[in-house]
């Protein structure tokens, strides 16, 4: 037998397991509760928080999210992870959990109790209370991939059911509850579109439709890349953005929604973003539910999911152009906490950041925006 089969614990026996957090081979349970492997026992699934408290919410939500987020701890208190075992064995997790967990340092308190009283919305606030050996198995989470395993699984605003209801009241200025649902669930459209023929005397190209679903695939995988919060990150949202936009960031030009699509994983390639035959259906599956709109809405709301998304991209370039003249009448960045200055982009990496190509996508969105609402 090949010396690299052997448990690595035992040294006797093959090794069936691989400890996803060390990658020692071991062959059984009582190998992976061994002293020898005991300092391996932290959970893969705590540092998830982090990364869920990282994203701020709004101040309505702020209570709710706190809340959840400490009944996250409580629940992972008890929860390491450890690797999968057969189905008998899964029935003694409790007890394997209790056991590894009492090897840990009792005069360090839990990561709950650490965390009272901190503002859970405060990444760097959070950073602060971990201990080193936290901060490094969430930095190598972050390098190895393995964060996107515990992150939240993430449902788009396009991919919601909605429901309006085709009758509606004697008072037409009153919102149905469907109608309500509908519009805080998505983002709000821009008002006061205008008409195409007031920005453009032509007739709008053929490509266009090509052109608008190369911009929506581009949003779409932006917006999962960023599990759906641009809230503390619009300037690499943006940037994000624009480098896989093969139409905002070069204007090209696309004669088919296959092509368009295809162009953004190609650009996703380019970027080291990750990007595989698996993205290139779902964004595919994303435009196609874009311009098919709201089911069960009306025709009313037929075009709301795709003039939603560009509203959207058009408000993110906004800011981006209005957080980029702030940092330049500024003189200087904002001060930043140890884990902001550590995960965070700098703004001189954005290379698709420069005012003047913010402000001709701007241009550019606006009259994507007028083509949408009078021709689709």
């Amino acid at each position: 037998m090949d010396q690299e089969d052997i448990c690595q614990v035992c040294n006797s026996a093959p090794s069936k397991y691989s400890c996803p957090r060390c990658n020692i081979l071991y062959c059984s349970l009582p190998c992976y509760k061994s002293e020898q492997h005991a300092n391996c026992s932290e959970s893969f699934y705590r540092e998830n928080v982090i990364q869920e408290m990282a994203s701020s919410k709004d101040d309505q939500e702020a209570a709710q999210t706190s809340k959840a987020m400490m009944d996250i701890l409580k629940r992972l208190d008890g929860a390491d992870g450890e690797p999968s075992f057969d189905e008998e064995e899964e029935d003694n997790d409790e007890e394997r959990l209790v056991e590894i967990d009492s090897d840990d340092a009792d005069d360090i308190p839990s990561l709950a109790e650490r965390l009272g009283g901190i503002d859970l919305d405060n990444a760097d606030a959070v950073w602060e209370q971990l201990t080193e050996e936290e901060r490094l198995e969430f930095q190598n989470m972050l390098e190895s991939g393995d964060i996107s395993q515990v992150m939240p699984e993430l449902e788009p605003w396009w991919m919601g059911k909605y429901e309006v209801e085709l009758v509606q009241t004697v008072d037409g200025d009153k919102q149905s509850a469907g109608e309500k649902n509908l519009l805080e669930k998505c983002p709000p459209v821009k008002k006061n579109i205008k008409c195409f023929k007031e920005i453009c005397s032509k007739e709008p190209s053929m490509f266009m439709e090509f052109n608008l679903a190369n911009i929506l695939a581009s949003y779409a995988l932006t917006y999962r890349y960023f599990n759906g919060d641009f809230k503390e990150c619009i300037p690499e949202a943006v940037n994000c953005m624009i480098s896989i936009c093969g139409n905002l960031k070069h204007n090209a030009v696309y004669d088919s929604e296959k092509l368009a699509v295809e162009s953004v994983c190609h650009e996703c390639r380019q970027e080291q973003l990750p990007a595989d035959g698996e993205t290139s259906s779902l964004l595919a599956q994303d435009v196609k539910q874009f311009f098919a709109g709201p089911s069960n809405c009306g025709t009313k709301y037929r075009k709301h999911f795709v003039l939603a998304a560009l509203s959207d991209v058009h408000r993110l370039l906004g800011q981006a152009k209005k957080d980029d003249k702030q940092r330049q009448d500024s003189g200087k960045a904002a001060t930043k906490g140890e884990f902001s200055s550590k995960f965070s982009d700098e703004i001189g990496q954005l290379e698709h950041l420069e005012a003047g190509k913010l402000k001709s996508c701007i241009q550019k969105l606006e009259f994507v925006l007028s083509y949408a609402q009078d021709y689709l």
